[in-house]
């Protein structure tokens, strides 16, 4: 019988059931017999028992018996050993009850952009199992509360606290108008522009593109897509925003080298599922192709 042969059979033989661990454990942290038996539900003779058979496996002690409960030098290898043995049992089991929880994603997303970048955020999360999703909606007027969601897309880059902001994707503002017109060669009577726009500013940059304004009747500012797009069915009117707001509509646009910035903030305990399944990096490349 060679040597190696003799040492893989010591292996297999020398394993210590989990329940004599913890045992072990609570001797070692409560430094009595009795005291570890009592928080463990157990006898004092049963608690013995489970130590010496810890001895009886590893060939050594574990406790310095002249010192009372101090652990010998085997003790206190196998106590970091335990320890971890017990961290990780616990663990186990938490983790066996959540595959059968499902788990709720609160997202916010900015209305601002359009219901076709919405969908295409929800598909990527669909590879998340057991997972239901909440979506909802927020203007910039109303922005939402850090502690009511888990992830929240945006224009601008929000408090880092309880959690982080990351740049996902950036768009140019448009100049988008009606497919039949070309406000260059008309007179627009009605300009829409996004909320993250000062009307100053849209005027310069109008003004740039050379569409006269002298015939604007009306200005207005809003941060629902929904609204931008209905807005380009009425003729004579322009819209500027960045391109992913009106992503789908049937309009024409001009592109300004303005740029907008798309944000997404996740709080502490979802960043680390998201990058499990690559998620961010999938929603950075489907929000590039969209936009």
């Amino acid at each position: 019988m060679t040597s190696r042969y003799v040492a893989e059979m010591k292996t297999i033989n020398r394993t210590i059931d989990v329940k004599y661990l913890r045992t072990f454990s609570q001797v070692a942290k409560h430094k009595s017999f009795t005291a570890a038996a009592e928080s463990l539900f157990m006898t004092q003779p049963a608690v013995s028992q489970h130590i010496k058979k810890i001895e009886s496996v590893i060939g050594a002690s574990i406790f310095d018996r002249k010192d009372g409960f101090g652990l010998t030098k085997h003790g206190k290898v196998l106590l970091e050993y335990a320890d971890q043995t017990m961290s990780m049992y616990e663990k186990l089991f938490e983790d066996l009850e959540r595959v059968d929880i499902k788990e709720q994603v609160n997202i916010a997303i900015a209305d601002s952009f359009s219901q076709a970048l919405v969908e295409r955020v929800i598909s990527e999360f669909r590879l998340l199992n057991n997972t239901d999703l909440s979506i909802s909606g927020f203007s910039s007027d109303a922005p939402p509360n850090l502690q009511d969601y888990d992830l929240i897309f945006s224009f601008s880059r929000l408090s880092d606290e309880n959690g982080k902001s990351y740049q996902l994707n950036t768009a140019n503002y448009v100049v988008a108008h009606n497919s039949c017109i070309d406000p260059r060669e008309c007179y627009p009577e009605r300009i829409v522009y996004c909320h993250t726009l000062n009307k100053t500013f849209v005027q310069e940059m109008l003004t740039q593109q050379g569409i006269d304004l002298c015939r604007v009747k009306s200005w207005m500012t809003t941060s629902s897509s929904r609204l931008m797009k209905s807005e380009l069915n009425t003729l004579g009117t322009v819209v500027i925003c960045p391109r992913w707001s009106i992503h789908g509509a049937n309009c024409r646009t001009i592109t300004l080298r303005q740029q907008a910035n798309m944000y997404v903030w996740c709080n502490d305990e979802i960043v680390l599922e998201l990058d499990q399944h690559a998620l961010r990096r999938k929603i950075c490349m489907a929000l590039s192709n969209e936009s």
